[in-house]
């Protein structure tokens, strides 16, 4: 129903548009604003940071992408004190094909994983570790508190400072078989 009433919208502003001079908005019509995503709030408390807050998971802009995978907003948490493993997360953003990421490493941890949240059978959320995550063709795939993440294992002390830039290769499988390593940009988050 809402798709429906932003493209009725959207269609309205067009045909009064065009029946109006090439500089000027037809009257009482106010200019039609890009169609936003809804954002996502992850409310999830657990050793992933929840005392960063919640954010919300703004849209992608489709024109960042340079290649086969970017990642947006990608952050790594500086482990807590007396830890050598945290989490990261951001949106992973396909360009024109789909990808299967199918694992990661990082030059400050011994090791990375794929990590997801479920509902186990008594009723409380448990982590796991999966394969692969799958972004679709000019679509987004979600790492946040409470879902799908990366986890980093054995971290060095002092690899990660507060807001300098890191690092992350990420390995991807396109459609046909093919595969590429992927460098992508994450900055370092505080852990309040």
């Amino acid at each position: 129903m809402r798709m429906s009433l932003i493209t009725a919208a959207s269609l309205s502003a067009l045909l009064l548009a065009a029946c109006a001079p090439a500089n000027e908005q037809p009257a009482g019509e106010a200019a039609v604003a890009p169609v936003e995503t809804e954002a996502v709030h992850d409310d999830h408390a657990g050793m992933h940071g929840d005392d960063m807050g919640t954010e919300a998971d703004a849209p992608v802009d489709r024109g960042i992408i340079a290649g086969t995978l970017a990642l947006v907003e990608g952050s790594v948490l500086v482990p807590p004190a007396g830890r050598d493993v945290t989490a990261g997360f951001g949106t992973f953003a396909a360009g024109a094909r789909a990808v299967t990421i199918t694992g990661a490493e990082a030059p400050f941890a011994q090791a990375v994983e794929l990590h997801t949240h479920e509902m186990s059978a008594d009723g409380k959320m448990a982590m796991r570790k999966v394969e692969t995550f799958t972004v679709p063709a000019n679509g987004d795939h979600s790492l946040t508190r409470g879902g799908d993440h990366m986890m980093f294992f054995g971290v060095q002390p002092d690899s990660l400072t507060p807001g300098t830039a890191v690092t992350v290769t990420v390995r991807v499988q396109l459609e046909d078989g093919t595969t590429e390593d992927v460098e992508l940009p994450m900055t370092v988050a505080a852990r309040d």
